[in-house]
């Protein structure tokens, strides 16, 4: 993670809700989200969300490309 373990552990939430980090990275989050409280309510926060999404948007396909294109418009904008 960065020098600033919050910011690391930011830039790492997606990826982990993903489960598609190494096991050392899901270890260092794991800490992380039990010593701060801050990135612990984000997590909380962030997986909510999802679940949310997925309640409303999930009984119809997505159309081809449009992942991408969020993808895309979300790192333009960051």
């Amino acid at each position: 993670m960065s020098a600033d373990p919050c910011r690391g552990a930011e830039s790492l939430m997606q990826p982990y809700l993903d489960r598609v980090l190494t096991e050392a990275e899901v270890s260092r989050i794991d800490v992380h989200l039990q010593e701060c409280s801050y990135c612990s309510d984000r997590y909380v926060f962030e997986r909510s969300l999802r679940t949310a999404v997925k309640s409303c948007c999930c009984d119809e396909p997505v159309p081809d490309g449009f992942v991408e294109r969020l993808r895309r418009r979300c790192t333009d904008q960051a």
